[in-house]
């Protein structure tokens, strides 16, 4: 009966202009089910809940209570059955997991668990007795080993599985115990103590001290046997540690050590995210041979960190030690892995400039092409400007998208709720709907989204959506880099300019608070602004930095004007300076000296930016310069990238 009204009504709203559905609640009753939800206040929400004559607001508030574990099993059977497509399923499925009960029918237990195997202890658990209920003993078995060895367990779990399943589990407990102190579960390694061997109980300790920053580090790790001492672990929590210490000259050296064999390094992926890190800083400090051992001697073969590693090892071989062979194998094995508009822009040009200089020129200038097809990228940019390639046309966002109540999105429950959902002002949780839709729409479908959400003056949203599709591999312009009213309200700085800085700090959105308190569309920090404002002589309100983007963005636009003065009009220091604050800068310009002018290479200055979020940051806001003088004059503009760098 639920889907024949749901049908009823998707067949009507498809009849209506987008802007009118849901009205009838007006998001209200949403607004207060969800505020009630939020406070776990369960009679409230239901009856608020009761009110919402839309079957699919009734569901949000279901998604949402079932969400933070207040349902009965059956409940989380149905949502999971009727809803396959929302989001957040994951969570409401290992809630649902919790919920199921003891020795319950094992027909129903498994058919739970027919996509995807529990993520809990207690799923697991309920899985095991539904395979013995039904004889089938060798795979309780092997449920129980897998949840052994992969999940985490409350005590009373883990008993649980050690009474019924310890003849067949023994032999994994120190796989366990690895398992544990990888992922940082020092509580539970500790439980693990009384059931491993004493010397892997030593070694075990002293990974705990380590991870935990306890005193008497050194005693315990002196006490490891010597042939456990190798295993990667505790060199990685030895890694660790000294980084908790600011010991960063010894934990480089550790890491260099252990990266001579990839045994050594026990699970290399661990290790990923560090070494970039400490690759870069041997490359600042001038110690080329080591930043490039310590960037390639990885042992990944996949992933993020492995592309990462791959591009900066070749950017160091071709930058710093002239090996233009050795890089361009390095950016080929890059691209490979990537396809994001930002990361096949960076390999078409890297391999683009290892060509040229192996004299190449065919070669290079096919690279290159490759790289100029990702106009909305930084590097993609520079790869166009090599081969004088003529701006992408779609960048000015033209793209006739065709009305999306005409196509299967009419009949998405997903984008009903999303709208919905941005009449009772939800907009995180608009995206979330929307951006998680576009995981798996088509081309087209995605771009239809995005102007559903641009439709209903939600650029932030739509902006989600578009990240969604680069992800995917295909850019839907006018979303990718929406433009709204502050192209017209630009203050003190060009529209492209305080669109790009915008797009970059909040995503568009104006209610935006960063972890460190940064506000509004502009993300600036309250005493910045309160003395910008003394500055220019208007009120301060800190209120009004998230509750009117006008204020905000004539803050926000008259402080980066300012940086602009002070640094003669360098979008590379001034961008810089927005985002890290203008005394770094200032050092980085003591350090690796001004890149202003032709003596400093201006990409070489931004690849030496300590800070990985800010050099990510000058390259975005750079690249989005050319796209935003498209998108607001509805022109073709040259590319100029270069020009943009090498101002002031």
């Amino acid at each position: 009966m639920r889907f024949i009204i749901a049908a009823v009504w998707f067949g009507c709203m498809a009849l209506l202009p987008f802007s009118t559905i849901a009205k009838e609640d007006s998001g209200d009753f949403l607004a207060k089910a969800f505020n009630a939800l939020d406070k776990a206040d369960w009679v409230t929400a239901k009856h608020y809940a009761e009110k919402i004559s839309n079957p699919v607001g009734k569901t949000l508030i279901t998604w949402q209570r079932l969400r933070r574990g207040n349902g009965a099993w059956g409940e989380y059977v149905d949502f999971l059955a009727e809803n396959p497509d929302w989001p957040g399923l994951q969570r409401l499925r290992s809630r649902g997991e919790a919920a199921i009960p003891p020795n319950h029918n094992p027909t129903q237990v498994r058919a739970y668990f027919k996509d995807q195997l529990p993520q809990t202890g207690s799923g697991s658990l309920r899985l095991t007795e539904a395979f013995t209920a039904q004889g089938r003993g060798a795979d309780a078995k092997a449920e129980a080993k897998r949840a052994w060895l992969s999940l985490t367990l409350q005590q009373h779990e883990m008993n649980s599985l050690l009474h019924r399943y310890s003849g067949s589990l023994s032999r994994y407990h120190p796989k366990r115990l690895e398992f544990l102190l990888w992922n940082g579960h020092t509580n539970e390694a500790s439980r693990m103590l009384a059931l491993v061997s004493p010397g892997r109980q030593k070694l075990a300790k002293a990974r705990i001290a380590l991870q935990e920053t306890t005193k008497g580090v050194d005693a315990l790790i002196n006490a490891v046997p010597a042939n456990l001492r190798n295993g990667g672990g505790l060199a990685y929590d030895r890694f660790q540690w000294r980084i908790r210490k600011g010991r960063w000259d010894d934990a480089q050296k550790l890491l260099a050590e252990q990266s001579t064999d990839v045994e050594q390094l026990g699970l290399p992926e661990k290790w990923g995210p560090r070494r970039r890190g400490f690759a870069r800083r041997a490359m600042r400090m001038g110690k080329t041979d080591l930043a490039y051992n310590l960037a390639s001697k990885h042992g990944l073969s996949k992933g993020s960190d492995y592309a990462d590693l791959e591009w900066l090892s070749g950017f160091i071989s071709l930058t710093k030690l002239n090996a233009p062979k050795q890089a361009k194998v390095h950016f080929q094995n890059h691209m490979r892995e990537v396809k994001t508009p930002v990361s096949l822009g960076r390999s078409g040009y890297w391999v683009g400039r290892a060509e040229e200089q192996l004299e190449d020129f065919d070669a290079a200038v096919d690279a290159f092409n490759f790289g100029a097809k990702h106009q909305t990228s930084f590097y993609g940019q520079l790869a166009a400007e090599k081969i004088s390639a003529e701006p992408n046309v779609l960048l000015a966002g033209k793209m006739i998208i065709p009305d999306w109540r005409k196509g299967p999105l009419s009949e998405s429950s997903v984008v009903q709720a999303g709208i919905l959902l941005h009449h009772a002002e939800e907009q995180n949780l608009m995206r979330w709907f929307f951006s998680h839709l576009a995981e798996t729409t088509s081309e087209m479908e995605t771009a239809q989204l995005a102007e559903l959400a641009l439709g209903l003056d939600r650029p932030f949203v739509a902006l989600g959506v578009a990240k969604e599709a680069a992800k995917r591999g295909f850019v839907i312009h006018k979303s990718y880099f929406p433009v709204t009213q502050l192209a017209r309200y630009s203050g003190n700085v060009a529209p492209e300019i305080a669109m790009a800085i915008a797009r970059r700090e909040s995503e568009l959105n104006p209610k935006a608070v960063s972890p460190v308190g940064a506000r509004g569309l502009m993300q600036i920090m309250p005493a910045t602004a309160r003395q910008v404002a003394r500055d220019i002589n208007i009120e301060y309100s800190k209120n009004r930095l998230t509750n009117d983007w006008r204020y905000n963005a004539k803050l926000g636009s008259t402080y980066l004007g300012g940086l602009l003065d002070i640094y003669e009009g360098s979008y590379v220091l001034a961008f810089a300076a927005y985002n890290a604050g203008p005394n770094r800068v200032n050092e980085w310009i003591k350090t690796y000296g001004d890149p202003r002018g032709n003596e400093i290479d201006q990409v070489d200055w931004i690849e030496h930016i300590p800070y990985r979020e800010t050099r990510n940051y000058v390259m975005r806001v750079i690249e989005s310069l050319h796209v935003y003088r498209m998108r607001i004059s509805g022109k073709i503009v040259p590319i100029r990238l270069t020009q943009d760098l090498t101002r002031g």
